[in-house]
């Protein structure tokens, strides 16, 4: 089996030619992050779905034309540290299919538009839509800031302990122009521990590693889509009036109404957005606590490691697509004992008879049950959310059924552990590098606890641990 690792080196770096004069951001600086051993290697024994095997010849490099020879199978999530000093704090992950490792490319002068950006790294999935064959599905060009909606364009990066940072470090070419740059980022709660919220301040880094957070004027700027910096004596708060230029939101099918892009409305709300409020300024962006509508349900951001139970059912036949959230568990969820109905030492047989839940499902769908409409399409029950009435238990009737139709299956609601950052970025540094470092906080005093347990910080990480404190 070859590494995806091996193959990706060239998507560290896209290709000049051609630009216009700026301050360009020229690749991500990898001298500090240190590859992990992809999950094929570490666990041998784990299967992946034929839609994540890579077919041989399959994958061409359009700037180098190299072609991985092999048929292999992709690594699974795939971790890089970018934690900065002793300790790993964090890591870029992705899941390997049109996105490929280091998981983070520069976009300079994108190939549609113009812009720039800092994106997954990758194929556009959506560049041989006319393919009629399995090894001509992958995109033969490289992902740009423009490529279609829902085409896996953020780069993921995640925190594995509280306060302490994870730093990405970019090298620039110093000419001191100014250039706007857009971050489509995924961010990631994966510290074992809730939080109230994030940090992230622009800076720069000595050659000790010892990271400090720029000055207004030091030609980095956070700012808006029309190249306005924000203030740090007046920061910009995220609203509706500047939604996609200062966001970080949780995922629509989640939480929120129809709009341009959904053509349902959220699970859990049909009408109310999840999300992080934000103040930017300059060199930083704070978050101002979770929505409401988050925080009434489940309390804080909950950590990758302890999410909640749901449903899915495949409407299309193939697990690789995103598949349709329909009842969740309001109480603990195992989801291992769910989907091989053995007891584990989380989850009794009992649990694990109603298929990974130790409570009564519900839904927050006017019902459970879907209707095949005998053409290939289904008709899924609208969401009512808890704007509209209390959740709907799951009967008897409808577990039977799910148990027996291999379309539905139980797993974690992952996206509650993540939320989508819409940043811009404006670069005049002369500086040969800098730093965006981001650090998961957690504020006890603000913190509201998730109903049916006794303390809002219930599983919390203590946030005093000297190995997360670094330079």
């Amino acid at each position: 089996m070859k590494k995806p690792l091996i193959l990706a080196l060239a998507l560290g770096i896209v290709s000049v030619a051609g630009l216009a004069q700026a301050s360009m951001i020229t690749e991500w600086d990898q001298s500090g992050v240190t590859p992990a051993a992809p999950t094929n290697i570490t666990n041998p024994g784990l299967t992946f779905d034929a839609y994540n095997y890579v077919f041989p010849g399959s994958l061409i490099d359009p700037i180098t034309f190299d072609v991985a020879a092999d048929g292999f199978m992709p690594s699974g999530w795939v971790k890089y540290g970018v934690g900065s000093g002793t300790f790993t704090n964090g890591a870029m992950t992705w899941k390997e299919r049109d996105t490929q490792g280091p998981g983070l490319s520069i976009v300079n002068n994108d190939d549609v538009t113009g812009d720039n950006c800092i994106m997954s790294a990758g194929w556009n999935p959506d560049s041989t839509p006319d393919a009629t064959q399995a090894s001509d599905w992958w995109g033969v060009d490289l992902k740009q800031c423009s490529d279609p909606w829902q085409s896996s364009k953020r780069f993921k990066m995640v925190s594995y302990v509280v306060d302490g940072p994870a730093d990405l470090t970019f090298k620039l070419d110093g000419s001191g122009q100014t250039d706007l740059y857009r971050i489509l980022m995924k961010y990631g709660n994966h510290t074992g521990s809730r939080l109230t919220g994030f940090t992230m301040k622009l800076g720069f880094k000595d050659a000790n590693g010892n990271f400090s957070e720029a000055a207004p004027g030091d030609g980095l700027a956070f700012a808006l889509k029309n190249g306005t910096n924000h203030s740090n004596d007046a920061p910009t708060p995220s609203s509706m009036a500047n939604q996609g230029d200062l966001d970080a939101l949780m995922a629509h099918g989640l939480f929120g109404a129809p709009d341009k892009h959904h053509t349902s409305a959220g699970y859990f709300n049909p009408y109310v957005r999840a999300n992080f409020g934000l103040l930017a300024g300059e060199t930083f962006i704070n978050t101002t606590g979770l929505a409401q509508v988050h925080r009434d349900l489940f309390g804080e951001w909950l950590p990758g490691d302890q999410m909640k139970g749901a449903m899915y059912f495949d409407d299309d036949g193939i697990i690789y697509t995103d598949n349709i959230l329909m009842a969740n568990c309001p109480g603990n969820f195992d989801e291992e004992a769910g989907q091989t109905g053995v007891a584990t030492a989380e989850c009794d047989q009992a649990c694990a008879d109603n298929l990974g839940c130790d409570a009564g499902w519900i839904t927050y769908r006017e019902s459970a049950d879907v209707v095949d409409n005998g053409d290939g399409t289904y008709t899924i029950p609208p969401s009512v959310g808890t704007d509209v009435r209390a959740p709907i238990p799951v009967t008897a009737e409808q577990l039977a059924a799910w148990k027996a139709d291999p379309n539905w299956a139980p797993g974690d609601i992952d996206d509650l552990a993540n939320v989508n950052i819409n940043a811009y970025l404006n670069i005049s540094s002369t500086a040969s590098s800098f730093t965006i470092r981001v650090t998961p906080t957690y504020d006890a005093a603000a913190a509201q606890a998730e109903p049916g347990t006794t303390s809002a910080d219930q599983f919390v990480v203590s946030v005093d641990a000297p190995s997360t404190v670094i330079p």
